[in-house]
């Protein structure tokens, strides 16, 4: 069990949220799983548009990307909570 304890950092709550990777973003990132301290109200867009500024292979897969929070399909807007699992998918092709 994760148990999180809140802080500030200049007059900001910090909230820890783990992020998965899954097949390609794997690859880019070099991990299958980040623990990261970020400030509280960051949307689901924000903590992908850091990812892409720290990697920026993952953008040419920006507008296909398929986003998670505690396994379910969210949207981008979705502001994270402290303790949210976020899942990068790429998309998927098939034949």
């Amino acid at each position: 069990m994760l148990i999180v304890v809140d802080r500030r950092t200049e007059g900001v709550w910090i909230i820890k949220v783990r992020v998965k990777m899954f097949a390609s973003f794997r690859d880019i990132i070099g991990t299958k799983e980040e623990e990261l301290e970020i400030p509280e109200g960051t949307t689901v867009k924000k903590l992908l548009d850091s990812y892409i500024e720290r990697f920026p292979d993952m953008a040419r897969y920006r507008d296909h990307i398929i986003l998670s929070v505690n396994k379910e399909y969210g949207a981008a807007g979705l502001e994270l909570k402290d303790g949210d699992e976020v899942s990068f998918l790429p998309p998927v092709s098939g034949g």
